[in-house]
């Protein structure tokens, strides 16, 4: 949207940082405290790529020109885009791949439908047939919504996650890599338990059979037993990478084994957390009677703990290797770095047209 609005760098920073405040606020709409769960995740709905529509539809809605009208217009058009079922976290399907990308294609689309003289409802979120009534059953607190806008920021508390792997994962990814630098011996352990917030255990817990037995390296992606497993075992990225999430490291004998071993439970201290942070206790027995327990109640990547420029740029290497060839690679982490610089968003966009595609 910024490259066809021939926008700068400094307003597609702006844009940017309305997106994810809407998206944000909406999505924490949906919360029940009672529950201790988003609301759209008890209803099988992927609030990311719902309320990701959203937001994204507002920054681009800002980037084409639209005014105040013209964005809650966008609001209206986008609410009708807006989808993901989230089945596939417990049982397997790549379709959640598609969500955030399918959520960004909804919002340029509507807002250029807006520009062209599309309208949608003024009381898009909190009429009767709304945003809050459709999605939420009518169980948002518009309160998230309204507090402190453009006061208060929820922008500066978003995480950045450094593993490619569901967020719920990454305490226990975290837990497995430290079990593993205290040398703890694989072929002597005997039993895992991992403990998380109740919340999350739906989604990398269950089916236990299926998150013990991944048969692919996605399933993995959302597998509690392989997060602890592969933390043990170490890898690349950050502390593990794409490169650790195959299918054949998946269906590994030997990390197979261990994830045979290892329980999903719920804990309340670490659901008291929840959904600040995404907390996980792991404890591991060896055959000969000793312990380890490790306790990671805050993620790597927050406010708390953050990563630096210097390890999100890491991460975006492990992501582009063998797409992208390293001077080019070089190119966009600079001029990401320096974005509220850039006088023309297509100098940012322009090195990756030379990215490589599967066949090359």
């Amino acid at each position: 949207a910024a490259q066809a609005a021939g926008a700068d760098g400094a307003a597609l920073t702006t844009a940017v940082a309305v997106g994810i405040e809407v998206t944000v606020r909406l999505g924490m709409a949906g919360y029940d405290p009672e529950l201790n769960n988003s609301v759209f995740f008890e209803h099988g709905q992927h609030a990311t790529s719902i309320c990701g529509a959203m937001g994204a539809a507002v920054a681009a809605g800002m980037l084409v020109g639209l005014d105040e009208d013209g964005l809650l217009d966008v609001l209206g058009v986008t609410a009708s885009m807006a989808a993901g079922v989230i089945e596939a976290n417990r049982t397997g399907g790549t379709v959640k791949r598609l969500h955030c990308g399918w959520a960004a294609h909804s919002a340029v689309t509507a807002a250029d439908l807006v520009r062209r003289g599309f309208t949608g409802p003024p009381t898009v979120l909190e009429g009767r047939f709304g945003f809050f009534t459709a999605f939420l059953r009518g169980e948002a607190d518009h309160a998230q919504v309204t507090d402190g806008l453009g006061e208060r920021w929820a922008v500066p508390d978003i995480f950045f996650k450094p593993y490619p792997a569901n967020h719920f994962t990454h305490a226990a990814i975290d837990a497995g890599l430290a079990l593993r630098a205290q040398d703890v011996p694989l072929d002597r352990i005997d039993h895992i338990e991992l403990r998380v917030p109740a919340a999350v255990i739906r989604t990398i817990g269950q089916p236990i059979d299926t998150k013990r037995t991944p048969d692919t390296g996605y399933q993995a992606q959302f597998s509690g037993p392989y997060a602890v497993v592969a933390g043990l075992f170490g890898g690349g990225g950050l502390g593990l990478g794409l490169s650790d999430f195959t299918d054949d490291l998946a269906r590994d004998p030997a990390r197979r084994a261990l994830m045979a071993r290892v329980d999903v439970v719920a804990d309340d201290e670490c659901t008291k957390i929840f959904p600040y942070q995404f907390p996980a206790v792991v404890t591991v027995r060896t055959d000969d009677g000793r312990t380890w327990r490790e306790e990671v109640l805050t993620n790597r990547g927050g406010p708390q703990r953050p990563l630096s420029d210097a390890e999100l740029a890491m991460k975006f290497r492990d992501n582009v290797a063998g797409r992208l060839d390293p001077d080019t690679t070089d190119q966009v982490v600079a001029a990401v770095a320096g974005l509220a610089d850039v006088t023309d968003v297509a100098d940012l966009l322009r090195p990756l047209t030379r990215l490589r595609t599967a066949t090359d």
